[in-house]
């Protein structure tokens, strides 16, 4: 069977999630024998390649994600494809490429990753009606499958509206990426503090630098609990998104964090593994989120996790792989500060309880199938 993917882009900060759950699913589909080719648009300057893949240079507003040439392209692209992917909304490969594929009547399946949540609906409400209204509506009515991450995702398909077959399959991640050792210290040259690994247990926020994120509630938590556990530090990874990083420089110094807390900056590739590697806790206060990849990252790595209700992972705390909470700066505090007080042998032994369920579910080949058996019923 031949996949088309097409998304706004596999950078770091403007794909974001999103782009890396498009490019995890693509490869793997390869990997298991299928022709998949996938669409995105990139920066001048961006210059990372993968197998069977084209990233049109982007042009004109930045959130838009329009490339000139992507239209032009569109019907050879579509040539003998048996089904087309579709991961997010609103943006300019939906229109060239998704309405391409509408015209031709090749079956096209939508992937919201998590743009259903209502908090993410709140958010550029005018964009989104004018885009609707040009196009968006008419590939979402057409879509012939969605694929959603969680039953409340497919619950919140419906709710829009729409009758088109779900199936539910979350994001995973690639195990081998996470199962080379980091060196002994835990430390990287491109990390910009000195190695503390003997000194401090670690507690690691990773995630692009943005509001819906959550540092608004992890940073007074934190402030709260710092001068009780001086034996951990904070760490925050993350690319900076429309200069929030100053946002939360200035909530550091205000909250006199500034000496338990650090802004290491975007991490990627064995700099990411060696972090959450090194890593005794993870973080991920989200307000909203469809299946964060971070979270499973960290799991893979063999790190226990607090995650909030947003972050859409109920198994993280009934399987014993860490805590939830609600995303507010009281409810933050108290499963920190539970966590915090956890002795180093329950701690590891959640971070191996975390590590075995992202094997049992979490894992791309096993979801890939899933996706691809839907998929031959559209032909």
């Amino acid at each position: 069977m031949r996949h088309l993917h097409f998304t706004q882009s596999l950078e770091p900060l403007q794909g974001g999630g999103l782009g890396r759950a498009a490019l995890d699913l693509h490869l793997q589909l390869l990997a298991d024998g299928s022709v998949s080719r996938l669409i995105a648009t990139r920066a001048s300057d961006f210059d990372r390649a993968w197998p069977e893949t084209i990233q049109y240079p982007r042009t004109g507003p930045p959130k838009a994600y329009f490339a000139k040439n992507l239209w032009r392209d569109a019907h050879e692209l579509l040539a003998g494809m048996d089904v087309v992917h579709g991961h997010g909304f609103y943006v300019y490969p939906n229109w060239a490429i998704g309405s391409r594929a509408i015209s031709k009547r090749q079956p096209l399946v939508y992937h919201p990753q998590g743009m259903f949540e209502p908090w993410i609906l709140q958010r550029s409400r005018w964009k989104k009606r004018a885009v609707s209204i040009l196009f968006e509506h008419r590939n979402m009515g057409r879509c012939r499958l969605w694929r959603a991450l969680t039953a409340k995702e497919a619950d919140q398909i419906r709710q829009q509206g729409f009758t088109a077959p779900i199936v539910v399959a979350p994001n995973g991640v690639r195990l081998e990426e996470f199962d080379v050792s980091s060196p002994a210290t835990n430390s990287h040259p491109r990390f910009p503090w000195p190695d503390r690994a003997r000194e401090k247990k670690r507690l690691v926020f990773m995630a692009r630098l943005h509001p819906k994120k959550g540092l608004d509630l992890l940073l007074p938590a934190w402030a709260r609990l710092k001068q009780y556990h001086a034996d951990w530090e904070l760490l925050i990874a993350g690319p900076d998104e429309d200069g929030y990083r100053a946002t939360v420089e200035t909530m550091i110094q205000d909250l006199g964090a500034g000496d338990a807390a650090t802004l290491v900056g975007p991490v990627s590739g064995t700099a990411k593994r060696d972090l959450l590697q090194g890593a005794d806790l993870f973080v991920l206060p989200s307000y909203s989120e469809g299946f964060p990849v971070a979270v499973l990252e960290a799991m893979a790595c063999q790190t226990p996790v607090i995650g909030t209700d947003g972050c859409n992972f109920e198994e993280l705390e009934s399987a014993g792989g860490g805590w939830l909470c609600q995303a507010n700066v009281d409810s933050v505090a108290r499963t920190l500060q539970a966590a915090l007080e956890c002795s180093d042998s329950e701690l590891t032994e959640r971070g191996r309880t975390a590590r075995k369920l992202v094997e049992q579910r979490y894992t791309w080949p096993a979801i890939a199938a899933t996706i691809r058996d839907v998929c031959q019923s559209l032909s």
